[in-house]
């Protein structure tokens, strides 16, 4: 049993439901079996009284013994035992008191045998036992299920953080690729790497309005895809084709990982070569619930070594969102197809 939080309305709600039931069933035993009203009420505040005894009696003790024990547990839980069954004993002479001053009888065992006394002291130790066990269980379920909740905290902040870790990895790696493409235009002509940093401005400006999103509209995916393929048209001009076919209620209704359609399109210049006589084509088109990222196959060799971040960080991160299916990949020998599940809101 933990130490460190404890279900006190929870508890007191208990005792008071235990401590009712268990006087009714006396009752109703005893209307069975009796036919003397008032000593049935009599004997029905008896059991309430004994029962609210014990059970708040060992609440007291719980919160006293074991939760401000923490640091001698052991030594807690013995004291906290030993004085839960002395309260049992003291309470069944206190109520066994209240009866008398009610009615003017004594316990009806009060001076015969030892065995008498050896079975009441039986009967109240067994009592306090199954008080215990109900108290015991209610407080394990409690804490069960803060720590069930607590752990699925831990996964949603562990996935947020890691989500971030996978995105910090993608942008870094395009911003370098960005920056060294803008020194290689501005060594050739002035007003076309101008021109290519007007579009890196937009382009980083809108990836970074939502740092911590892990979804995006479709139409903001777009967006900062048609940014990113304008800057690659100022690079390759003819060479590269691109063609984007994607409704209007698909892009401002369904959603898509964030930053996860332009790592594809980069991955589709960086495996392929391409001319102005045999150009690149990509397309982004949807499919049965997918956006599908498609490029011819001209794979003859590599334009820029490959860090493996692209196509990684958009399964884990369709992972982390709980669909191992998220995206799938498909390849002909003549076309490239990334399919991207299009997630609902």
């Amino acid at each position: 049993m933990s130490l460190y939080r404890l279900p006190l309305k929870g508890l007191i709600r208990l005792n008071i439901i235990i401590s009712i039931l268990i006087a009714t069933l006396i009752m109703i035993f005893l209307v069975a079996v009796k036919h003397d009203t008032t000593d049935i009420l009599y004997r029905f505040i008896q059991g309430i009284v004994f029962t609210f005894s014990v059970s708040f009696g060992n609440l007291l003790l719980i919160r006293t013994l074991l939760f401000r024990n923490k640091k001698q547990i052991k030594f807690g839980r013995a004291l906290f035992y030993m004085s839960s069954y002395l309260w049992t004993i003291i309470s069944w002479n206190l109520v066994i008191g209240l009866y008398f001053l009610l009615t003017g009888n004594g316990w009806e065992g009060a001076g015969g045998e030892l065995r008498a006394y050896v079975m009441a002291y039986l009967a109240i130790f067994l009592f306090n036992t199954i008080v215990l066990l109900i108290q015991n269980l209610f407080i394990f379920q409690y804490q069960s299920s803060l720590d069930a909740i607590e752990k699925l905290q831990l996964q949603a902040n562990v996935s947020e953080a890691t989500n971030l870790l996978l995105r910090q990895q993608i942008q870094p790696h395009f911003l370098f690729n960005a920056l060294a493409t803008v020194k290689s235009l501005y060594k050739e002509d002035t007003k076309v790497g101008e021109t290519y940093l007007v579009h890196l401005a937009t382009f980083l400006r809108s990836s970074i309005t939502n740092p911590k999103a892990q979804l995006a509209f479709v139409a903001d995916e777009i967006a900062f895809s048609l940014s990113y393929l304008h800057m690659q048209k100022i690079r390759f001009g003819t060479s590269l084709i691109y063609e984007i076919n994607i409704s209007d209620q698909i892009r401002k209704s369904l959603y898509l990982p964030y930053f996860s359609l332009q790592p594809l399109i980069e991955n589709a210049l960086k495996h392929n070569d391409f001319t102005e006589d045999s150009p690149i084509m990509i397309r982004i088109f949807t499919s049965d619930g997918f956006v599908i990222v498609s490029n011819n196959m001209q794979a003859h060799g590599q334009r820029e070594p490959s860090t493996g971040n692209g196509l990684f960080n958009i399964k884990e991160r369709y992972r982390l969102l709980g669909d191992e299916q998220g995206m799938k990949i498909t390849a002909d020998g003549k076309f490239f197809n990334v399919h991207l599940k299009l997630l609902q809101p």
